[in-house]
């Protein structure tokens, strides 16, 4: 294939190439009992493109999206159809389209799914519900086939692996879809004792997962800084930021039970405040009686602490949290649209920047004259735990916010849709789960204690010598593997995520040496000034961490894209023929109506048509400026 099968700029095209040179056909994975059906109806739909020699390929992305389609939802079966409707090109070349379809087969992830195939034919003139109809006896045509209803379809087909996931149960999560749990992967008696009730606590692996995350997490924005490691020549303490997401109805509300685990911190941090109040006021009350002449200082009111940060505060109120704690927080939020709706308003500085420093624990300062406010904090510790749907995601992280970096300080793990299904929620329970979170809270409470006891006297986390040649030899192969699919923007996340493995392995070596301690004499000895990584803890965390780059690689995926998209602000979207036609019309200079009505001529589009789209390129969707009469330019950059 030639011209219009480049795709230079876009950044699935690497990663494409590269699994298609792989020796070997990729395994085939196991489909849905429904894929015969899925199969017909693509059979049919791909037949009446060819009979009237309809190419829904034309442009590369085109092309990648049918590709892509196919290969989530009939895996190896759909190379036949990806080749029928492929010879629809002029560009057609066998083994070129051969090569791309195996690269297809190894790097789809569930964003393109074949309901897109459909709706790509719908747009360019296929009548799905007539088609369907030619459906043979014990096919199932659907409520939405007989309809024409397109968009309840494209809802009931599996939606990639996740959905399948959800769909199959995880019994055989580990041969069907191997990259989308870790629980499944991980050894359970290998994992620290105090994480064992909350592995166990959950029925499949994606709740196993989910939990085990959002602990971690948890535990992670409240260890003193009296633990420390050094990564690539700084200092790093254990604060992670995550963001579990996932559809409607997909029980990410479960996860509200961490916030239980350091109920017990804040318990005491309230209980502190109170007494340093009464103090206060018996102090304010002193000084108040004194005589003006021989009053000292005014004494200062203490603020109140909690470990939980809210979203919901300006910056301004993040900042002098964060100081009132001792430089650090826990940002908790099953509702991301509390932070999106913040980083939207310019109030009290930029809320993204606080973010991105405190990530790397960078100096942050705030000063307000009026106010009498100089806050600078040195070496911020703020950990960030969110669950959103896949839509609040894109409002949390637009454009804007992945090329400023933000968005690489997340991890990312998708959940699959649940069971439709009405679950027992009278079913008996030993121990409902908030006291049971609550309970492993009171057992890390000597940890926590015992650590901020010793932040004057600090230990540094070390991971063995062929632990971190281990560490080094993994991700220098995910980079270059990651940066071969994704292009050069997904490094960023990637060298990122590694210091995420390095916490996490942190964390769970910390909550090892509380299940190690013989309750009688203290944790760490008290010259002790290091804290090497346990192997269990070291390999739970690379597998973990080994699943969240597919998971955080599959969000990069769309946000790089929906970032090349000249369409991203458009509230109407364009059908695939509009798409097409804008792709083809001349890029960086001035054209006539009559250079574009030829080209649309060249396409198989009418007079009138190309007038009614060359229109709503113009006045609906914006991306095409009128200079004058019969006169026009493309008014986005060149290489979108």
């Amino acid at each position: 294939m030639a011209s219009c099968r480049t795709s230079q700029a876009h950044p699935l095209n690497n990663g494409e190439a590269k699994a298609a040179q792989n020796s070997g056909k990729p395994k085939v994975q196991p489909l849905p009992a429904e894929a015969d059906d899925v199969a017909e109806k693509v059979r049919l739909v791909a037949d009446e493109l060819m009979a009237r020699n309809i190419d829904i390929t034309q442009g590369y992305d085109n092309w990648r999206d049918v590709g892509f389609a196919l290969a989530e939802g009939l895996g190896e079966a759909g190379r036949t159809f990806f080749h029928d409707v492929s010879r629809l090109n002029s560009d057609y070349q066998e083994t070129e389209c051969d090569k791309k379809y195996t690269g297809f087969l190894r790097s789809h992830n569930g964003t393109i799914n074949v309901g897109k195939f459909f709706q790509m034919a719908k747009d360019a003139g296929i009548d799905l519900s007539a088609t369907f109809a030619k459906l043979p006896r014990g096919i199932n045509g659907g409520k939405d086939a007989k309809n024409g209803v397109f968009t309840s379809f494209d809802q009931n087909v599996p939606s990639g692996r996740m959905a399948d996931v959800a769909e199959n149960g995880c019994d055989n999560i580990s041969n069907v879809y191997y990259d989308v749990t870790f629980s499944d992967k991980i050894i359970r008696d290998d994992l620290p004792p105090l994480l064992l009730p909350i592995y166990d606590s959950q029925p499949d692996f994606a709740g196993k997962d989910k939990m085990l995350l959002g602990s971690i997490t948890t535990f992670s924005g409240v260890i003193p800084d009296s633990v420390y490691g050094i990564y690539d020549g700084r200092k790093v303490f254990a604060p992670l930021h995550l963001i579990i997401y996932g559809p409607y109805a997909s029980s990410k509300g479960d996860l509200e039970a961490a916030r239980a685990l350091i109920a017990p911190i804040k318990r005491k941090m309230k209980i502190d405040y109170v007494e340093k109040l009464k103090a206060y006021e018996m102090e304010k009350a002193a000084w108040d009686n004194m005589p003006k002449k021989e009053r000292g200082p005014e004494p200062k009111e203490p603020v109140p602490t909690s470990p939980f940060v809210p979203a919901n505060s300006s910056a301004s109120a993040v900042y002098r949290a964060l100081d009132a704690n001792g430089d650090w927080g826990l940002m908790f939020e099953t509702e991301a649209d509390t932070l999106t709706n913040m980083l939207s308003k310019a109030e009290y500085g930029d809320y993204t920047d606080l973010l991105r420093k405190c990530f790397h624990h960078e100096t942050i300062s705030m000063v307000r004259v009026a106010d009498k406010v100089n806050i600078e904090i040195e070496q911020p510790r703020l950990a960030v735990m969110l669950t959103c749907t896949g839509s609040q995601l894109a409002l949390l992280l637009p454009p804007g916010n992945v090329a400023n970096g933000l968005a690489s300080r997340f991890l990312f793990y998708a959940l699959p849709e649940s069971k439709v299904e009405f679950r027992n929620v009278f079913a008996h329970v030993e121990e409902p789960v908030e006291e049971q979170f609550k309970r492993i809270g009171n057992e890390f409470m000597p940890l926590y204690s015992e650590l901020k006891e010793r932040e004057s006297n600090p230990m540094q986390f070390l991971l063995t010598n062929d632990q971190q040649q281990r560490f080094l030899s993994h991700f220098s192969a995910v980079v270059k593997e990651q940066f071969a699919m994704l292009g050069n923007g997904i490094q960023g996340f990637i060298f990122r995520i590694a210091l995420e493995c390095f916490r996490c392995a942190m964390v769970l070596t910390l909550l090892r040496c509380l299940s190690e301690w013989d309750k009688q004499d203290a944790i760490f000895l008290e010259m002790q000034r290091a804290i090497q990584c346990d192997d269990r803890d070291f390999n739970t965390a690379m597998t973990i961490i080994d699943c969240l780059v597919s998971h955080t690689a599959r969000v990069y995926s769309v946000l790089a894209t929906e970032d090349n998209d000249p369409f991203r602000h458009c509230a109407e979207k364009p059908s695939a023929p509009e798409s097409d036609f804008f792709i083809r019309l001349p890029q960086g200079r001035q054209f006539k109506k009559d250079e574009a009505l030829e080209i649309a001529q060249s396409m198989g589009i009418s007079e009138r048509t190309a007038h009614r789209y060359l229109n709503k390129l113009v006045n609906t969707y914006q991306v095409v400026k009128r200079l004058r009469q019969g006169h026009y330019e493309k008014v986005v950059p060149k290489e979108l």
